[in-house]
């Protein structure tokens, strides 16, 4: 790949700007903090260098530029990662790349050229006509019609089909995007979406990769109501939030993600003016899905559909969101769904979200409800109020916040906390059926990163590279041994930097001298000493201090070495050099009780 082009892209693509369009950043000195997307964190661990351009993670360990955090967000290779920036930098890459001219982006284009058959069908066919003046008595207006790019699948079995075919397109390609079915009798393919009002599914970055379709004018009570496009390369429907890619700036400015069933309630909410809005398409979320939220606002209001299925999928959807330590608040409507309340007056949809209850409080109130007289409770409306509730306490991932509620539920029925403690215990929470493993472990964090040693050289050298007035005043005649070899090179060539009185910008200097890969540990060293600052005066301080530990442990280690050197030298009988390795013993322990006397 063409360094030049990568270097184009990075000078045009601020680091700050492309992370805040995935997670909300927050300003911290002269870097940037977040959540990390990579695992799950409370206290933010997440810094990103604007200075540097680069990001890391001090909590799971993961770090680098542009092009690695969205590889690893977007789950895809360089050349998708490349294209994607490319885009956003305006950037032209050649086409005869052949990292970039991949099969993905054969789908895409597909997925791209099937919105834009399906919107001529709807702005031109007589069909679409009729779909239009639905769609306008429904409440939608036509430039949301457009913005939304919907559009009109004909009824037939092969139009769609054999518009691809004439641009180009293989039938097994076409079929990876879930856009035709093949036909098992005749060998042939048929159209997945036949007499459908057509919504596309975008990714987080604005393009197609799937489509969902609503019914129109079919007599058949077998056909679903809704359909979506399958699993496919592009798509996954549990790792996709429909609307996402337009309500995700106004999510995070509102730090609220209100989340509605059907891709109506969201277009008409959006159209309201009401955009911090996202469709979990009629199924409970997952827990990737929460992931997405997460990365915007970790406050989360979920509007109720008015039937008992969809009441099903939100408590289920409840559950996951409170595990994920979610502030979650519930849309209560009188029978109408999100799409027609914004119809009638768009002011009640806004009302009902900012009075959106607690879910808690929802839980409460429903509950008591279903009793008639809650003054008077017998035993066994007790039992089974708590039966009701005590599994939703125990779905609170804050301890303090199941206590609050333990002592709410104990004050409401008349009974001691203890008690309810106690059968709170005995509850087994299992996992919401739509959890997949645990994905947090991208790239697990080495288990040197734990150690003393290695955090002791990272400092040392961070300290080195920050201040490096100090280098050559090091009290100590200090010949470090480096167990990390990366960081053993890096200082090297610092040290011999400094030793010409080359101290125009060393660190400068350093990285012209130094393979790339060694360059990105430079600007993680420096970033990580300025998430620990210390001032100049007491940099020296913590030079030398950061020597004399790293000659403690070292001195340790040998010790502990020589204790199983004088042990087996005992066993063997060998005289001559027993007698050596306990003058080396007693020369380190003098030498540790000198370093370690003042400690």
């Amino acid at each position: 790949m063409d360094g030049g082009v990568i270097d184009q892209i990075k000078n045009r693509l601020d680091v700050v700007a492309i992370l805040s369009e995935y997670i909300k950043l927050t300003k911290s000195g002269r870097n940037y903090k977040a959540r990390c997307p990579f695992h799950g964190e409370k206290t933010p661990s997440f810094v990103v260098s604007p200075e540097r351009q680069i990001w890391h993670c001090f909590g799971c360990g993961l770090g680098g530029d542009i092009f690695k955090f969205v590889m690893l967000l977007e789950g895809v290779e360089f050349g998708d990662a490349l294209r994607i920036l490319a885009r956003k930098a305006g950037v032209v890459l050649q086409r005869q790349d052949p990292q970039i001219q991949s099969q993905k982006k054969r789908l895409y284009e597909i997925c791209e050229l099937s919105a834009r058959f399906f919107e001529t069908q709807l702005e031109k066919s007589a069909p679409g006509k009729k779909i239009q003046a639905y769609l306008l008595e429904r409440g939608m207006k036509p430039q949301t019609i457009k913005d939304w790019r919907l559009g009109w699948a004909p009824d037939e079995w092969q139009s769609l089909y054999d518009f691809l075919r004439s641009q180009g397109y293989g039938e097994n390609e076409i079929a990876q995007t879930g856009m035709i079915i093949e036909n098992e009798n005749s060998r042939g393919f048929f159209d997945r979406f036949r007499g459908r009002i057509m919504f596309p599914i975008f990714d987080i970055q604005g393009q197609i990769i799937a489509f969902g379709g609503r019914i129109f004018g079919s007599n058949d009570k077998d056909k679903a109501k809704y359909m979506n496009s399958p699993q496919t390369p592009l798509y996954d429907k549990s790792r996709v939030l429909f609307g996402l890619n337009k309500s995700k700036t106004d999510i995070r400015t509102k730090d609220q993600c209100v989340l509605v069933e059907g891709y109506m309630d969201l277009i008409m909410s959006w159209q309201a003016g009401i955009a911090n809005v996202v469709a979990s398409s009629g199924t409970a979320l997952t827990e990737e899905q929460l992931k997405l939220i997460g990365r915007y606002t970790k406050n989360l209001a979920m509007a109720f559909d008015s039937d008992p299925a969809g009441d099903t999928a939100t408590k289920r959807s409840i559950a996951l969101a409170m595990q994920q330590d979610f502030n979650v608040r519930i849309i209560m409507m009188a029978d109408k769904d999100p799409a027609d309340v914004v119809k009638k007056d768009p002011a009640q949809w806004q009302a009902a979200i900012d009075n959106a209850r607690s879910v808690m409080d929802f839980y409460f109130a429903s509950t008591f409800a279903k009793f008639s007289d809650v003054k008077e409770l017998s035993p066994s409306d007790k039992r089974k109020i708590a039966g009701l509730l005590l599994p939703v306490i125990k779905n609170i991932a804050s301890r303090t916040e199941q206590s609050e509620w333990i002592r709410e539920l104990a004050r409401r029925l008349r009974v001691d906390e203890k008690d309810l403690i106690a059968d709170l215990q005995t509850i087994k929470v299992d996992p919401p059926e739509n959890l997949a493993p645990p994905s947090r472990s991208i790239a697990p964090k080495n288990s040197d990163a734990t150690s003393r040693v290695l955090q002791l050289e990272e400092r040392l050298l961070g300290l080195c590279l920050n201040y490096p007035e100090h280098f050559q005043n090091l009290s100590l005649a200090f010949q470090p041994d480096f167990q990390n070899q990366k960081i053993a090179k890096i200082f090297g060539e610092l040290k011999e930097i400094m030793e010409k009185n080359q101290e125009n910008d060393p660190a400068a200097n350093l990285k012209s001298r130094i393979p790339s890969e060694l360059k990105v540990q430079i600007d993680y060293f420096s970033l990580k000493i300025e998430q620990q600052p210390v001032d100049e005066i007491s940099a020296l301080t913590e030079l030398e201090a950061c020597i004399k530990e790293l000659k403690i442990v070292k001195i340790r280690q040998q010790l502990k070495t020589l204790g199983f050197e004088i042990n087996d030298a005992q066993n063997s009988g060998e005289k001559l050099r027993l007698k050596e390795l306990l003058e080396s013993f007693s020369r380190l322990s003098a030498e540790l009780i000198e370093l370690t006397k003042n400690q």
